[in-house]
């Protein structure tokens, strides 16, 4: 009995570790590009299911209304300037659970 009390207490144990937090991370294809060139974004993130992301540019720049949920995706660029992207990615499906939020910026040129 102490064997099987012992054995369901390692396993126990074992599963309660492997629950990690979300952590959002991304990736780009490159850092700056020149107008007209295109960047893929992709979610490095660990423990998440399901990703949103936000491009704020420059004023009048298309990307500052979309939002993507794909964990990698590729975008061209055609208005100049200083872009920031954000990713929140979380632990389930469908936008619930823990979440992380990453940013990154880039330029076109």
């Amino acid at each position: 009995m102490k064997k099987l009390l012992f054995i369901f207490g390692i396993l126990g144990l074992g599963l309660t570790s492997c629950n990690k937090p979300t952590t959002a991370c991304i990736e780009m294809s490159q850092a700056s590009v020149n107008a007209g060139g295109e960047i893929t974004f992709t979610s490095c993130s660990e423990e998440a299911l399901s990703f949103a992301w936000y491009i704020t540019g420059p004023t009048g720049a298309p990307e500052n209304n979309i939002g993507w949920s794909e964990p990698t995706f590729t975008r061209a660029f055609s208005v100049s300037g200083s872009y920031q992207i954000e990713l929140t990615a979380y632990q389930k499906y469908s936008f619930i659970g823990e979440q992380d939020i990453a940013t990154a910026t880039f330029t076109v040129n």
